[in-house]
């Protein structure tokens, strides 16, 4: 490098041209394709389900985006002023978005998405602070029957990416109101803080009723099936009656999908947005230690765009880490198809375009460039490519 270009680069002058934004990168040719190829099992499995696919804008009103997700969520969010001085947010999420175009008269009830979402905070999955998300969303309908379909079809969906043995924790948000409304409660961040560290001193600090850190002492340590409801309802004097019904619900219903030896009731997993008002779950891999997807009901956030009575439930899967989880276990990703080449020497170059189109529009792929040595003149690929006459 000569030196006054050293100098300009240690002068930061040349800096950005050749680095993306931190928390961002471009995906190679390699890469694009790992993710096309989940990508495209998650739109086959989520068809097959009955579920459409949506595309929403990349920026929203900040005020729509805080309205649904609180503003904890929307303070990591890219902010900035239109020309006509309203705040705007590029997306960080889609479930918003897909109430507000619920909220403008979208009559389906089965929706899905593959969407990339933007934080300003980067990601504390590692992924950065762009993240690719495909989600699944069911509206109205049968809150438990919506339920079980949610988490069968995100245990399916990681199946069809060839992710065995996915786990799934379901918890449930109404679960915690009651206990603290039973116990008079009212710091409900405090005490979700202290189930999720699990941490006994944290929920000693948030309440000192006895029978309150019983209860919630009970819900950060127990894991297992609908019957975990019932040793809650135990301690917590019976006002759980409804809950333990909703959950062996459920898991018949899960039996009937033939994965509810796959779901595990965990009462400590609590999703970070506020929009949600009753069960909450998480998917996980053998050996993988973080969730690689998540969702939850959050039929309150219908109300917060006027659409009173309506349920939904739904879920996103992480497409960065079913990639990630997908190299770790050496994961071909399907064929690598390398195209034909068409060399062609000097006045050869039309007989080698109609060469390739001809081939093109026999399903093959194939690329035309001029000839760099003897060997390239002929057409190189699989066996279906035959050499041709000295020249092209």
């Amino acid at each position: 490098m000569r030196s006054w270009g050293y100098k300009k680069w240690k002068e930061g002058i040349y800096f950005t041209r050749f680095q993306t934004p931190r928390g961002f990168r471009d995906l190679v040719p390699n890469d694009a394709r790992k993710y096309a190829f989940v990508e495209g099992r998650l739109r086959d499995i989520y068809a097959k389900w009955g579920y459409r696919e949506v595309r929403t804008s990349m920026m929203d009103y900040y005020d729509v985006i805080r309205g649904g997700t609180g503003d904890w969520f929307a303070d990591s969010l890219f902010k900035f002023q239109d020309s006509d001085g309203k705040l705007m947010s590029l997306r960080g999420e889609v479930t918003t978005q897909i109430a507000r175009m619920l909220a403008t008269n979208l009559k389906e009830r089965r929706l899905f998405y593959i969407s990339n979402c933007l934080k300003y905070i980067e990601d504390k999955a590692l992924i950065g602070r762009e993240s690719w998300q495909a989600g699944a969303e069911l509206i109205g309908g049968d809150a438990v029957a919506s339920d079980a379909e949610s988490i069968a079809l995100l245990v399916g969906a990681l199946d069809a990416l060839d992710l065995k043995g996915a786990r799934v924790d379901v918890g449930s948000v109404q679960v915690f109101r009651i206990l603290m409304s039973r116990f008079g409660i009212k710091d409900y961040e405090r005490i979700t803080r202290s189930v999720i560290s699990k941490s006994a001193d944290d929920l000693k600090n948030a309440t000192d009723d006895k029978d309150a850190i019983d209860a919630f002492s009970y819900v950060m340590r127990k894991r297992g099936g609908p019957e975990v409801l019932d040793g809650l309802s135990e301690i917590a004097g019976g006002c759980m009656e409804e809950q333990r019904d909703y959950f062996r619900t459920l898991f018949r219903l899960l039996e009937a999908y033939g994965c509810a030896d796959r779901v595990c009731v965990d009462l400590g997993t609590i999703r970070e947005m506020k929009y949600y008002n009753g069960i909450v779950f998480e998917g996980y891999l053998s050996g993988f230690g973080m969730p690689v997807g998540g969702g939850g009901r959050y039929d309150c956030m219908m109300r917060e765009f006027g659409l009173d009575g309506m349920t939904a439930t739904g879920f996103a899967l992480s497409v960065d880490l079913c990639v990630k989880a997908l190299e770790a276990r050496g994961f071909e990703f399907g064929e690598r198809k390398v195209p034909l080449k068409v060399a062609y020497n000097q006045g050869k170059m039309g007989e080698a375009i109609r060469l390739a189109v001809s081939m093109r529009a026999d399903g093959k792929n194939c690329t035309v460039d001029a000839a760099r040595c003897e060997s390239d003149m002929e057409v190189y690929g699989d066996s279906s490519g035959l050499p041709l006459e000295k020249g092209v």
